[in-house]
């Protein structure tokens, strides 16, 4: 019998007078803080206060989670000698902080200052080339050891990354679902499903309150959890959840489109959630995208090929799907695809706008 272990990262919502490092990092621990120019400085403070080591390095992640990068600061001296890695800012930032720790066998601690990705929580790194074209999804060996939200700090960040983080939060169970619809679950394929399920439902429910109280750079309960949601509730569901099912569609779509320069410079959650309604009507789910439709109206979501960039007379949208379909994402799911199957649905959603602009 084959034996699996599943480590779930334990995390903090800091609040004043917390002693938010004290379990992990002691006063002699040598700690290197990786993380992108914005997040170094918007935590600056937060780790003059609250670390105890006078022992601190910083560096720049580079801006891109790939090979260079990586290979660049494994040959720092001090990421080297450190106990330590403490990674901050988004998603790509803390993927390189993750690889840089597994490579070195650093244990890390993740302080997430946008709540775009399940970055901080995740035990995958994804990476990249120079030129930010989708190279492969590496699986770490263990999930950060902690990661800390700060309510004040995401709070300040621009609400786009907040608007972002749904989008790609609600792929999640949408995802897991298609994947592993005929399969036979484990108890931690359940359990990540069900954490899944139950991260959408708080997101539909408490979503608009959270983007109005990022809107107004302020902190309230909606916020706290939908940022959990984000982060802690999708990172805990990609943990559990066998590779093979813990994505689809939605996210093949993303990385095929990111050979369009139109659509690049949307954000990733939107284009995955764009992504999202083309799956449901794929699997013609018709409950589950009635479901979310609504609510990506209100939260100004993607609902059109128009929203991402793009339009469904793109002559490379072909292409597009094209590679879509051969990304692994595609490789373990419920129906089989075809572009033809893919496109009418890319047709479909354009339809129900229009009726409705109608």
């Amino acid at each position: 019998m084959q034996v699996i272990t599943k480590t779930l990262p334990a995390y903090t919502v800091q609040s004043e007078g917390d002693g938010i490092f004290d379990a992990w990092i002691k006063a002699d621990s040598k700690v290197a803080v990786l993380g992108g120019h914005t997040a170094l400085s918007l935590t600056r403070e937060v780790l003059k206060q609250y670390l105890m080591t006078q022992d601190l390095a910083v560096f720049w992640t580079g801006g891109e989670c790939n090979q260079s990068n990586h290979d660049r600061l494994i040959a720092e001296c001090s990421v080297l000698a450190c106990d330590w890695i403490i990674g901050v800012g988004g998603g790509r930032a803390l993927d390189m902080a993750k690889w840089v720790a597994e490579t070195l066998r650093k244990p890390i601690l993740c302080i997430p200052t946008i709540a775009s990705t399940c970055a901080a929580c995740s035990a995958v790194s994804v990476v990249y080339d120079d030129k930010h074209q989708f190279v492969r999804i590496h699986e770490l060996q263990n999930a950060p050891r902690h990661i800390i939200l700060i309510p004040s700090i995401l709070a300040e960040a621009p609400v786009h990354f907040l608007h972002a983080g749904i989008g790609d939060a609600i792929s999640k169970p949408v995802e897991i679902n298609f994947s592993g619809k005929h399969q036979a679950w484990s108890y931690p394929n359940f359990l990540g499903k069900s954490i899944a399920e139950a991260t959408l439902s708080i997101l539909l429910e408490q979503g608009e309150a959270a983007y109005q109280a990022n809107q107004n750079r302020c902190v309230n309960a909606s916020f706290i959890n939908v940022v959990s949601a984000i982060i802690m509730g999708v990172g805990y569901a990609s943990i559990l959840v066998d590779e093979d099912y813990n994505s689809a569609l939605a996210h093949a779509l993303y990385n095929a489109f990111m050979n369009l320069d139109s659509v690049k410079r949307y954000a990733h959650g939107l284009v995955v959630a764009y992504g999202v309604l083309v799956q449901c009507l794929v699997d013609e789910d018709q409950t589950g995208f009635e479901r979310l439709y609504p609510f990506y109206k209100r939260l100004s979501l993607p609902i059109s090929l128009c929203d991402i960039g793009t339009t469904i007379d793109d002559p490379e949208l072909v292409g597009v799907v094209e590679a879509a379909l051969m990304m692994p994402d595609c490789q373990y799911v419920s129906k089989q695809l075809t572009l033809d199957i893919v496109l009418e649905a890319m047709r479909s959603l354009e339809t129900i706008k229009s009726q409705e602009v109608i």
